[in-house]
């Protein structure tokens, strides 16, 4: 139960035609919320949250920008820096290594590379286009890994891989189809020799596993499918993936500790529940798991002490966490980005079960 304020109102009312002071108590739910930062110019359109240091990074798809934010005070997070490109539109793909970040261009179908090492003056290195000539559907998600970039191309079906080692020459080298099937390819996620590649927006999704030993060569060797199982987005601890799985109300857990080329990962625990409300990200602090959930305009708290069994703990909203996206978690704290709240907002995630 969350903790409460009482604030005493006192009301003057007639009784029997005799005017007297009265007061009742009205109470409020303390709010999680530490700090909140909204800017319709900065912030527009919030697509994922990624931490580094004090520092956020914040990719907006209808802002065409990559902005960055300090979050050294969570109370007053600031914006630091933005870096636009002419061919920047819709950033849904973002990857950080370093002073380096990796931008994918959702329309325009390029791999941007930004130096940022000073945020306020972040500067292009190189760009890539990805796509084949005369090739239709977006660009989502990416991952970087020793010198080479991981990108999903949702229209094509594919995984990409472009060698970045030198930055102002990327280089796409190898390919390879996910499926062929209604669904494309949304988001990847790198876990050993493997690229785990997850598709969204078909009747039955899947997530496709791809031997990326060769990079030139990348070999999809096999596949796990589930009704329930979509975006296959989230995070790896050790041997396990928790992921979100849009637009089904659920969460998974997928067992990798036995993947190879002759073995597909299993799924080890579900949760459907529909206060999950279509949720779109994962991040796991301890034996929490946090998600964005978009119809309810909040956060929702999983207990995954019992991988085999995730249990919903608990979920917070707020106006100013408007169709949430993006959601990462570090220390004591939950970061939310909204894409159509143009704001990023800190949360004490422990407040959240209280």
């Amino acid at each position: 139960m969350r903790t409460v304020e009482a604030v005493l109102k006192w009301t003057l009312i007639i009784l029997c035609g005799i005017p007297c002071l009265a007061h009742a108590a009205v109470v409020f739910a303390a709010s999680p919320i530490v700090g909140s930062l909204v800017d319709s110019e900065n912030l527009n359109g919030v697509e994922d949250v990624f931490l580094s240091g004090d520092l956020v990074y914040l990719p907006c798809r209808e802002g065409h920008c990559l902005t960055v934010c300090s979050i050294k005070d969570p109370a007053r997070p600031q914006v630091v820096g933005t870096f636009r490109d002419p061919d920047l539109d819709d950033v849904t793909g973002f990857a950080l290594d370093e002073n380096t970040a990796y931008l994918a261009s959702q329309s325009s179908h390029f791999l941007l590379i930004v130096d940022v090492s000073i945020p306020e003056k972040m500067k292009l290195l190189g760009k890539v286009r990805i796509s084949q000539q005369g090739s239709k559907g977006p660009l989502y998600k990416m991952a970087y890994r020793d010198g080479y970039c991981y990108m999903s191309h949702q229209g094509e079906k594919k995984l990409y891989i472009v060698d970045v080692r030198d930055k102002t020459r990327p280089l796409v080298v190898g390919n390879t189809q996910v499926t062929t099937e209604g669904d494309g390819a949304y988001c990847v996620t790198m876990k050993g020799d493997y690229a785990l590649v997850g598709t969204v927006f078909g009747k039955r999704n899947r997530l496709a596993v791809v031997n990326v030993t060769d990079p030139a060569h990348p070999r999809k060797v096999g596949e796990l499918k589930d009704p329930h199982l979509s975006e296959g987005i989230g995070t790896i601890v050790g041997d396990r993936f928790y992921i979100a799985c849009w637009p089904h109300h659920a969460m998974m857990v997928i067992n990798l500790s036995e993947m190879s080329d002759s073995r597909l990962p299993s799924i080890e625990g579900v949760l459907i529940d529909p206060r999950l409300s279509k949720p779109n990200r994962c991040a796991v602090v301890g034996d929490r798991a946090y998600f964005p959930i978009i119809e309810a305009d909040g956060v929702a708290v999983v207990d995954i002490s019992d991988p085999a069994n995730p249990r919903f703990v608990t979920s917070y909203s707020d106006p100013v966490m408007k169709k949430p996206y993006g959601l990462t978690a570090r220390g004591d704290y939950v970061f939310v980005g909204a894409r159509a709240g143009d704001s990023l907002v800190i949360l004490d995630r422990r407040a959240l079960e209280k």
